[in-house]
């Protein structure tokens, strides 16, 4: 079973590059690493404390998107690729709000890859990953610890949790001042939205009643989540996108917190509530 710090890694690995700077790491035959070099961010900290204790209290208290796509590899329901982000989509991607949410949706749409064991898939998904870091000028290790030591260990699912793990670690050293944040932000409300999407899209085709409930307690479950998402967000009142997010994430909350308990999650509520995440969610990757 993964540590929490390990499944957390998933949805944070892309945006904490910048602090590590150039580095050279090898995978031996065990997939250990057999060098790791780390040149130190000199950022000056000017994050502001409460603006950061908002953002580590959401990543505390929200459980990874990515331990979903785990569980949900285990459901023995079909993978089906066509509910994931388009790779070409990529390219569309021009202001960094675009590229630190969509950074989040192809880490999830990763992870949903690689629960169901599509190495294809998960190289894809992580080359896109990678593109768009770099695009955002998280240069170096992105190659250096991440792209050839991910794509030698492939078939190696552990190895692949190690290596995020490692990164996942060094995230504070990146969350240095309030645009940092707001951009690691971004990252995890898109890999947030992407992991309820699948999940409202598996729920929605699936036919075992098992699975049905399963997938309505989890969506039932995020008006706790959601709420500390436009919290943390809510420090963001200069950033027009942030913003414009806020108020698409309310009506969400609104009707999820709306259902009083889970049982009462009925058919209409839950259509009703997963076309306007998955309406959000193509909004924001179109």
């Amino acid at each position: 079973m993964m540590n929490k710090i390990t499944i957390l890694g998933f949805g944070l690995f892309t945006f904490v590059f910048a602090s590590c700077g150039d580095s050279a790491s090898h995978e031996s035959e065990h997939g250990m690493d057999t060098t790791h070099v780390v040149v130190k961010d000199t950022t000056k900290v000017t994050v502001a404390d409460t603006t950061k204790f908002k953002f580590d209290f959401a990543l505390a208290n929200i459980p990874s998107p990515a331990v979903s796509m785990q569980e949900m590899g285990t459901w023995n329901v079909p993978y089906d690729n066509a509910i994931l982000n388009d790779v070409k989509n990529s390219s569309k991607y021009a202001t960094e709000f675009q590229k630190g949410i969509n950074i989040g949706v192809y880490n999830i749409d990763m992870c949903y890859a690689m629960a169901h064991e599509k190495g294809e898939d998960v190289l894809k998904y992580m080359k896109n990953v990678i593109t768009l870091s770099d695009a955002l000028g998280l240069k170096g290790a992105v190659n250096g610890m991440i792209g050839k030591r991910a794509e030698s260990n492939l078939g190696n699912k552990d190895s692949l949790f190690k290596i995020l793990d490692e990164i996942f670690v060094k995230s504070d050293d990146y969350l240095r001042t309030n645009d940092r944040v707001f951009t690691a932000a971004t990252v995890f409300t898109g890999g947030w939205l992407e992991n309820l999407h699948i999940t409202c899209q598996t729920g929605m085709n699936a036919t075992d009643a098992a699975v049905k409930a399963k997938v309505s307690n989890l969506l039932w479950e995020q008006r706790f989540h959601l709420g500390n998402i436009i919290n943390m967000l809510g420090d963001y009142k200069d950033k027009k996108e942030g913003t414009q997010l806020v108020a698409d994430l309310k009506p969400i909350h609104e009707e999820i917190s709306a259902v009083k308990q889970s049982k009462d999650m009925d058919e209409a509520k839950f259509k009703s509530i997963c076309t306007k995440i998955t309406n959000l969610r193509n909004k924001l990757t179109k």
